[in-house]
């Protein structure tokens, strides 16, 4: 009975620290995560040749990643190639590399893993999406913010050299 009373005791004093940690760590994932999707697209975009983008949203807590489709069919044959269509074409979502068959598309607030995490700020929005091109040069950088409770962590991309960094 006299251990049982000393370790609830000390399960209620680290309680803090635990909680504290937990907090951290779920932050921290959150954050790897729109360092993965901005990696990820931007070496899709050197390994295929295609135009990718990134598009994350504070507003819905969301993160889209999507290639250039063109319209032109080039394996058909028979009719002629007009430049016109070749230059058309639009941007889709990615396959997920590790969920296949799923669009690569993460909604914070529908993964209980990142429950209560917020994208407070982005510089990646619908109106102004980061592109890279076949050498994986980025349009812009430009930063991204998570928070939960009083913890934050900012993911920045460097515009002159693509990387991605994470500061707490």
């Amino acid at each position: 009975l006299m251990v049982l009373l000393m370790l609830g005791i000390l399960v209620m004093l680290s309680w803090p620290q635990l909680s504290s940690a937990l907090v951290e760590a779920r932050l921290s994932g959150a954050a790897e995560e729109v360092v993965n999707a901005i990696e990820y697209a931007q070496l899709t975009s050197m390994t295929s040749g295609r135009n990718t983008k990134v598009e994350i949203n504070d507003a819905s807590n969301k993160i889209d990643l999507k290639y250039y489709k063109s319209s032109a069919d080039l394996f058909t044959g028979g009719d002629v190639l007009l430049a016109s269509g070749v230059e058309s074409g639009s941007y889709q979502l990615m396959l997920h590399p590790l969920k296949k068959g799923f669009e690569y598309q993460i909604l914070l607030n529908n993964e209980h893993r990142f429950s209560g995490i917020e994208i407070i700020q982005s510089d990646f929005k619908s109106d102004t999406p980061v592109y890279f091109d076949s050498l994986g040069a980025p349009s812009h950088g430009g930063t991204v913010t998570l928070t939960l409770g009083a913890r934050q962590i900012v993911v920045t991309l460097d515009d002159l050299t693509g990387k991605v960094t994470l500061n707490n």
